[in-house]
């Protein structure tokens, strides 16, 4: 048996295992049903951006957010030395915390 070939039921659970950033890393982009899977039915998004680099950043910014937003449950973000001012960088993508409407404390 493939990978490939399991239910969408059940990769929606082995989804829930993966962050984020390692979700779209994983899966987007390998074929239209994964695209579909990520974008339209995977409701709890955890992200945590304080150890990515700027192109995985970017990535995410451009092509993933706008299409999750509204799903993200967790988000992580840092000013360190690793990732210095990643608060606004996420912000200059026009992102803002009222779009966020599913984060939890």
């Amino acid at each position: 048996m493939h990978f490939e070939s399991l239910a969408n039921e059940l990769l929606l659970d082995i989804f829930e295992f993966f962050d984020g950033i390692d979700l779209f890393r994983a899966f987007y982009g390998l074929n239209t049903r994964f695209n579909n899977l990520l974008s339209t039915l995977f409701h709890h998004y955890r992200f945590d951006f304080r150890s990515i680099s700027k192109h995985d950043f970017n990535f995410i910014c451009h092509h993933c957010l706008p299409l999750i937003i509204e799903r993200i449950t967790s988000l992580k973000l840092s000013n360190d030395d690793e990732t210095p001012n990643l608060p606004n960088f996420l912000f200059s993508y026009g992102f803002t915390l009222d779009k966020f409407i599913r984060l939890q404390s």
